[in-house]
């Protein structure tokens, strides 16, 4: 994982380079300084305001480490906050790196670990203010993004942490089939009975017609795009080609985990931008990857000849979707386009 560290004194500058060195391996992290010298080396002085440079991570998805004041880092980030589904993990550390605290998106954006991976190799104090951490409890939050479950309504986080801190029970609709057995935590109560009063519905049906809304709703990330195109197709063409498919089919980007396609596609700016923008996977695989694939496909004699195998979207999604995967849309098209949609296997568990 990427980590851009940024300090604005040469004291700063001492601990941001410690950071380097003993998360090497672990973590890429990349120095900045904001400071008119710039000492040190591999250090890379930013040429626009520190709002601009968070805005910029913001976009990329890259988290933050401040070596410095909190009121600094704040002030750097107030104008990017959107929300705790889609901020990035920011974390600052004082200049003697003695204390890493987490300031945003701590359990999604998984800033809490980055703090305590960062302390434990600093030998510094990961300072942790999150409720459910300091008081040990459940966090649906944690276990939304451990099972890889897409959080449809952010607002019931609060409603099912509030009962848990508050020591009330709280119940969790698992759609039948899916719940891995595993050690219950305390203060929850795994039901399948939807006329129960219930606090957290876990379903891929998000079609399905229900009183969920008012409830924590929480949606497995087990769908895949597989996708064919042609060469130098742009992140607008195939976002309008994607978008138009998935309202026809009443999904949600949100339900996918990934896109895949073949390994002469690994390249294509066009998917490279739209897995970015969307944070899924660009997966790719050979020809004779997708060959190994079995199924009944739609072929073309146009797409074998030029990537040797008849077919990219289907193969490559299936392929993605891993053992027990299905296809659930087959081969569309438009101007040079391809894509399919498949499901894989899905289950979730608590902490064992």
């Amino acid at each position: 994982m990427r980590i851009d560290v940024i300090r604005f004194t040469q004291n700063g500058y001492l601990t941001s380079k410690k950071l380097k060195e003993l998360l090497h391996g672990e973590y890429e992290c990349n120095l900045f300084c904001a400071s008119e010298k710039v000492n040190g080396e591999n250090v890379l002085k930013i040429d626009k305001s520190i709002y601009e440079w968070s805005e910029e991570r913001f976009k990329d998805k890259t988290p933050i480490v401040f070596v410095s004041a909190m009121g600094i880092a704040v002030r750097a980030i107030a104008p990017s906050v959107k929300n705790k589904l889609e901020d990035i993990p920011v974390i600052v550390i004082d200049e003697k790196g003695e204390y890493v605290i987490p300031v945003l998106s701590g359990h999604v954006g998984g800033a809490n670990e980055i703090a305590k991976n960062i302390a434990d190799a600093i030998n510094a104090k990961a300072v942790i203010t999150t409720a459910t951490d300091i008081n040990n409890a459940f966090a649906i939050d944690m276990f939304a993004k451990k099972n890889n479950l897409w959080i449809k309504n952010k607002d019931g986080i609060a409603k099912v942490s509030s009962k848990i801190l508050n020591k009330e029970t709280i119940n969790i609709y698992i759609e039948p089939g899916h719940f891995k057995e595993s050690k219950i935590p305390e203060g929850v109560n795994v039901v399948t009975d939807k006329n129960l009063q219930i606090d957290v519905y876990v379903s891929e049906d998000v079609k399905e017609k229900n009183d969920t809304e008012e409830k924590l709703t929480l949606v497995p990330k087990n769908l895949v795009l597989g996708i064919g195109c042609k060469k130098s197709k742009s992140f607008e063409e195939i976002s309008s080609f994607v978008e138009e498919k998935l309202k026809e089919e009443r999904l949600n980007i949100n339900q996918f985990f990934a896109i895949a396609s073949i390994d002469v596609k690994k390249d294509e700016e066009g998917l490279i931008a739209f897995a970015k923008a969307n944070n899924l996977m660009f997966i790719t695989y050979s020809k004779d990857e997708l060959a190994e694939v079995e199924g009944d496909f739609d072929s073309s004699e146009f797409v074998m000849e030029n990537v040797g195998v008849d077919n990219v979207c289907e193969r490559a999604a299936l392929k993605a979707a891993g053992d027990g995967g299905v296809l659930i849309l087959k081969k569309q098209k438009d101007e040079g386009k391809t894509l399919a949609i498949a499901k894989r296997e899905w289950s979730v568990v608590f902490d064992e």
